[in-house]
């Protein structure tokens, strides 16, 4: 385990919400620290009691610093963080901070897509076992936060801007579920992506890993592999006449869960299989599964009206999240899949989407930045300029056994405040056409 941070100079870079609770940590540890964050106009809470520096900094500042606490939405190749690391600052993030300092059992999940999925999947069937659990990371709850909480295990969700500024992260188990272009804006290349991904095996004992991608094997050979996929097999995870196999024999019936598409046929025996690790057996894990509430803006039906049915993917914020959805939910559609798509593609490169449209997609709709980049991939797209529009134009061309799907393959910050948002004026616009 690295040292922990007493008796160091120590500063918080960016004071969003992972700062605060690096800051408020450091608090209650009676460390006193410096404060920096880039924006200018930022308010400063009571509760800060040292310096507190917005926007630049002083030429001198990182002279006399140790460790900087980088807040996952600062980029490592800011100018100033650059200058820290050349005066030799140790720079470490909340989830290091929190690695330096735990004492329970910690199963990490990261990849592309359905990190968030299998994050709360996980926790609820160790909940349903009895097992003392919480879920922190990138779902939301800061893990430091879990330290007071003390429980026997805490289940992460890790991105890769996390993982970036960790470095010591014990795991029992740890998963890349998969990878696909993303966060290329900050990443700049999949090799840099990937290889952020992959520090979440720097210090596990197992993997799950997906067969179809080897990307998301670990490099440690001394990392125990067990392997899913959605293909008929006796080894680890398989499936076979709609149910999940475990080692060829049949542990869990597709039809009986919440959780819709193939992708999410994945996302169960991942979370599954990291339970296995965490000493639930794979029929009390199954069964847990059939009571799980699918994460909202998650492929989730919001509307059937007429018999359309009306599904929110908004969470899908790139390509390869909504090539799951596509291919997960095309065998489910009796008729048209028209599918609304669009946003920021943050650079990611969208052709990967090209052979779905063209395979499975009826009708595509397209709104936002690069809207016109995904309409390229289909002759026939419909370019609008609002989410109401398309939900309009959707609901003309539907009928009886069509499937509307909003899953935009981009971020959603150039038209909206963010995902969850796009999600609700999509609900708005289909209450509607449908009155």
């Amino acid at each position: 385990m690295c040292s922990t941070v007493e008796n160091k100079n120590l500063v918080v870079a960016g004071f969003g919400k992972s700062g605060q609770a690096s800051a408020r940590f450091l608090i209650d540890k009676g460390l006193s620290f410096s404060v920096w964050d880039t924006r200018h106009d930022i308010a400063i809470p009571d509760w800060v009691n040292g310096p507190f520096y917005a926007g630049q900094l002083p030429d001198d500042f990182w002279q006399n610093t140790d460790i900087a606490v980088v807040s996952p939405g600062l980029a490592l190749s800011h100018p100033e963080l650059q200058r820290a690391t050349a005066h030799g600052v140790e720079l470490i993030g909340e989830i290091e901070l929190f690695a330096r300092y735990n004492q329970a059992s910690v199963i990490g999940i990261t990849g592309s897509n359905g990190k968030t999925t299998v994050t709360l999947l996980v926790t609820h069937i160790l909940k349903a076992a009895g097992i003392d659990v919480v879920a922190a990371g990138n779902v939301g709850r800061p893990a430091l936060s879990t330290l007071n909480a003390t429980p026997d295990w805490v289940v992460l969700e890790l991105s890769s801007f996390q993982l970036e500024t960790t470095h010591s992260l014990q795991l029992e188990a740890a998963t890349i579920l998969n990878i696909s272009d993303d966060h290329l804006d900050r990443h700049r290349t999949l090799t840099a992506y990937s290889d952020a991904k992959q520090r979440i095996y720097n210090n596990a004992t197992h993997a799950l890993c997906w067969r179809e991608q080897q990307v998301t094997y670990p490099l440690q050979l001394s990392v125990t592999v067990t392997e899913f996929g959605a293909s008929a097999t006796n080894d680890d995870f398989g499936l076979s006449d709609g149910w999940i196999t475990w080692q060829g024999k049949k542990v869990l019936d597709i039809s009986k869960v919440k959780l819709t598409g193939t992708h999410n046929i994945l996302n169960i025996q991942a979370a599954i299989g990291l339970a296995m690790l965490a000493g639930v057996s794979t029929s009390a894990a199954a069964e847990a599964v059939y009571t799980f509430e699918p994460v909202p803006h998650r492929c989730v039906q919001i509307a059937n009206h007429n018999d359309v049915r009306w599904i929110d993917d908004s969470k899908a914020t790139n390509a390869g999240a909504t090539l799951a959805a596509i291919t997960g939910i095309r065998p489910q559609c009796s008729g048209k899949l028209i599918l609304i798509a669009g946003g920021d593609a943050k650079g990611a490169d969208l052709s990967v989407l090209s052979e779905a449209l063209e395979a499975h997609v009826d009708t595509l709709i397209t709104l936002g930045k690069d809207g016109p980049a995904i309409a390229a991939f289909s002759p026939n797209a419909i370019q609008v300029e609002t989410m109401r529009t398309a939900v309009q134009q959707a609901n003309k061309l539907a009928s009886t056994g069509d499937i509307v799907l909003l899953s935009p393959a981009c971020a959603s910050l150039d038209m909206f405040e963010n995902y969850e948002h796009r999600a609700a004026v999509f609900k708005d616009a289909i209450n509607e056409v449908c009155a």
